[in-house]
């Protein structure tokens, strides 16, 4: 079957990591192209693709019907997993939301991720948080990867029920990073407290498997840092110097991250 649609690096990533033989809920499909390349590589055996936007919904409903997908890949119109059946799907993607909006998208439907076995996810912010809270829901994690499209660098995730690294096994990972960067800095709990929250956004075994594009979104994360605490040098305010101090701390955090990570650079 020949391949009609081309993907980028960013969903080529999430369709690796979908296990073959999924039955696949694309949740935010926009024009249904993962689903479709999915299907015609022959990684699912049905879908369910879903959009909010009716804009989307309907791109999405022309490019099945275009290619006589329909008693495959079947189109429907709501919010997140409301549109699904209990049991109809396995496998779960979502790509290009905010994180706290798949964690809205997952509680609002329980009985729906009760029956699926695999998550990939691509969250657009608050990546920390939703690596934590689906560990600590008892999901494992089984990969993740950074990826560069358009001169920016995104993350994506693979949660499994099966099979990866459990939140305890990752908490280990998470430690040694603590026991090298802390040490360097001195070993304050300030700096302990700021290295955890960043080996949580950054991911535990992404820092395993050091990619160029992890170290380019450090050194993105670190000018950042940089501008923001300039800009609150303007300030007196006493939560202002506070935030300022953590910001010069986080810095020397990332530093130190960035130069255990990439020491031959």
């Amino acid at each position: 079957m020949a391949v009609s649609v081309n993907l980028g690096p960013r969903l080529q990533r999430v369709a690796a990591f979908v296990p073959e033989g999924s039955r696949l809920g694309d949740i935010g499909t926009d024009h249904a192209y993962l689903p479709i390349f999915l299907w015609e590589n022959k990684k699912i055996i049905k879908a369910v693709a879903v959009d909010v936007h009716e804009g989307p919904y309907r791109s999405a409903c022309a490019a099945i019907e275009s290619r006589g997908l329909q008693s495959v890949i079947d189109v429907r119109y709501g919010d997140g997993l409301k549109p699904i059946q209990v049991g109809e799907v396995d496998t779960l993607t979502l790509a290009g939301m905010g994180g706290n909006t798949m964690l809205e998208i997952f509680g609002a439907r329980p009985e729906i991720l009760s029956q699926v076995n695999e998550l990939i996810l691509q969250p657009q912010g608050a990546e920390g948080k939703v690596r934590l809270t689906l560990l600590q829901a008892g999901w494992q994690m089984k990969q993740e990867e950074y990826v560069a499209e358009e001169g920016r660098i995104y993350g994506v995730m693979h949660f499994s029920r099966r099979e990866g690294y459990t939140l305890e096994e990752l908490q280990r990972k998470v430690q040694k990073w603590q026991d090298r960067v802390c040490e360097a800095l001195g070993d304050s709990r300030w700096s302990e407290s700021l290295l955890t929250k960043w080996v949580w956004e950054f991911g535990p075994l992404a820092l395993d498997t050091p990619s160029e594009e992890l170290r380019v979104l450090i050194l993105e994360q670190i000018q950042a840092l940089r501008r923001n605490n300039h800009e609150m040098q303007k300030s007196n305010q006493e939560k202002v110097q506070k935030r300022i101090q953590e910001y010069i701390m986080s810095i020397k955090v990332l530093e130190e991250l960035e130069k255990c990570l990439f020491p031959l650079v």
